[in-house]
């Protein structure tokens, strides 16, 4: 069995300056021993997917089900403004986060202070509107801004394997063992203002760049032929800003995940019919009650004359003004060379970085959700969904930091792979989809290994990772009930008390159970709460508009 892998890593290179890696340069930085750090960032300003764009992408793509297709192209200013491209988001205009801002927030800096400092005077929801936390993240961005390169999109990612020792001649004046290697990486990137090329080669990569840019439209029946007869009915809701394009029209809301609830909910008010088309019914009474709706089920094909839908329990639905496809993204490594899968006669079978993708769903070869399991130098950052993104990714920072630092082992490369291999048995296809509460499972359990571990006399050098304590474990429970009342109540409650949700440090006595997701060489705590790691409840969205 080979040992754990150990790094020789000075200079990381940081793709995304949204959440994610603004949290990554934070740990990084904090850790003291890299040497360069730069964080590409093709946007203006930091944010990622909470950078608003009042346009939305001119370009559609239905049907569209492929993970290496080409990302949407930025809107470029308006005739007379020096502004830089806008590359549109996902968010829209009245979107309203569904965690509780005492529980979204990193463990570091509250969203509160933030708000507070920006608008002393203004009462903070506890569900926070998209403008909160795009304001929260600048204050956060602010001692790391010195390392962001903005307007600058990453064009390709190349692996260079060199000999480990390439850089010096060795001591002994030997030759080199060249079957001894050490993977860099060379960034291409280019200025999106003025096009200026730049290459430049780091020892790792934290790719950060969220995972929803990328559409998925499923190939439905007579979609195509649909499409062409019926121009502007049917959309991605990666489109969608406000309600007033649905106002007196019959419209169909295809998912009912975290943007299906929240889209229809704001265009109940407008539409003269509204239904939504899912797979599985809606998890709650309430929302059903929420978005006011008609359940009916998926959409078996398209009817071109009759421009309607035929159910896959038979019924017919006639004259349909706009269907709109709230069926997510697809993982994309736009930017990583080799993405696509290796042809049978590739002469290179060694080049592992051509089967990450598959079919867009997940990203294979990686071990803890993060680590690239042939080339560890190559990381990601919050690629689970039905989390709460920013502790989990501050989790997962502190673990990165400190493994490429040497001050925190990864397993060895047998014990990487059979730890994707007992995952896929687990999670399935749906394989970063986690169940609801095993976010602040993890988070715990890599708190204690860091701060208590085996390793903890170098492991806590740097900066501390984060850990829910048993209020933040209730409010996570809490979420999803919290929300609909929110919105019931008009979006104004400033706490989960006036929701009627009051924390009580007994509300859960009952003994834990195992978790669901395999969490990489971290046992759970024995007095975990059991409501932290349900493995029966189904998984709540916790992004609102992803």
């Amino acid at each position: 069995m080979t040992s754990p892998p150990r790094f020789a890593v000075r200079s990381v290179a940081i793709i995304g300056a949204g959440s994610s890696g603004l949290t990554a340069a934070r740990y990084i930085q904090a850790q003291g021993v890299y040497d360069r750090i730069v964080v590409y960032e093709q946007r203006s300003e930091v944010g990622g997917i909470w950078n608003y764009s009042p346009r939305p992408t001119d370009q559609e793509h239905i049907p569209q089900e492929s993970p290496y297709f080409k990302p949407d192209a930025p809107l470029q200013p308006e005739a007379g403004k020096a502004d830089a491209p806008e590359f549109p988001t996902a968010t829209y205009d009245e979107l309203y986060v569904n965690i509780p801002h005492p529980l979204m927030g990193f463990t570091d800096m509250k969203i509160a202070d933030i708000h507070n400092a920006n608008h002393p005077s203004k009462p903070l929801p506890i569900f926070p509107h998209r403008q909160t936390i795009a304001e929260y993240l600048i204050g956060y961005s602010q001692e790391v801004r010195h390392l962001i390169r903005f307007s600058t999109k990453v064009d390709n990612v190349r692996l260079l394997r060199r000999p480990r020792n390439w850089q010096r001649k060795r001591s002994d004046d030997t030759t080199s063992n060249t079957d001894d290697y050490v993977d860099s990486w060379e960034i291409h990137s280019s200025n999106t203002i003025d096009g200026t090329p730049t290459v430049e080669t780091f020892d790792a990569v934290l790719v950060a760049q969220g995972h929803y840019d990328i559409t998925f439209t499923p190939n439905i029946a007579n979609i195509e032929a649909f499409k062409e007869a019926h121009p502007g009915v049917l959309t991605h809701s990666k489109r969608y800003r406000v309600p007033d394009p649905y106002h007196g029209k019959k419209v169909i809301v295809v998912g009912n995940s975290a943007s299906g609830l929240d889209i229809a909910t704001q265009i109940k008010t407008v539409t003269k019919e509204l239904y939504m088309s899912v797979h599985s019914p809606v998890i709650s009474d309430l929302f059903k009650r929420l978005t006011g709706a008609e359940e009916v089920p998926e959409i078996a094909e398209f009817l071109v004359e009759e421009r309607g839908v035929r159910l896959t329990d038979g019924h017919v639905l006639h004259d349909i003004d706009n269907v709109i496809f709230c069926t997510g993204y697809l993982f994309s490594l736009p930017f990583l060379e080799k993405s696509k899968p290796l042809a049978e006669d590739a002469a290179d079978k060694t080049n592992t970085l051509g089967s990450m993708l598959s079919n867009g769903r997940r990203i294979h070869r990686l071990y803890d959700d993060m680590f690239h399991i042939d080339h560890p130098t190559l990381a990601f950052l919050c690629l689970p969904m039905k989390v709460v993104p920013y502790p989990l990714t501050q989790a997962q920072a502190a673990i990165v930091s400190r493994v490429w630092a040497n001050t925190l082992d990864l397993p060895t490369t047998e014990e990487m792979n059979e730890w994707e291999r007992e995952a896929e048995k687990v999670r399935g296809p749906t394989f970063h989809m986690w169940q609801h509460g095993d976010d602040g499972v993890y988070i715990n359990a890599w708190y204690e290994k860091i701060m208590h571990g085996r390793q903890s006399a170098t492991s806590r050098a740097g900066k501390e990772p984060p850990h829910w304590d048993d209020k933040l474990v209730w409010m996570r429970a809490m979420t999803l009930f919290g929300k609909v009342k929110f919105e019931e109540g008009g979006q104004k409650a400033t706490s989960l008390k006036e929701l009627g949700y009051e924390y009580d440090p007994k509300w859960n006595d009952k003994p834990a159970e195992p978790a669901a997701v395999p969490v990489a060489d971290v046992s759970v705590p024995k007095d975990a709460p059991a409501a932290a790691i349900n493995i029966t409840a189904q998984p709540v969205a916790v992004v609102s508009g992803a």
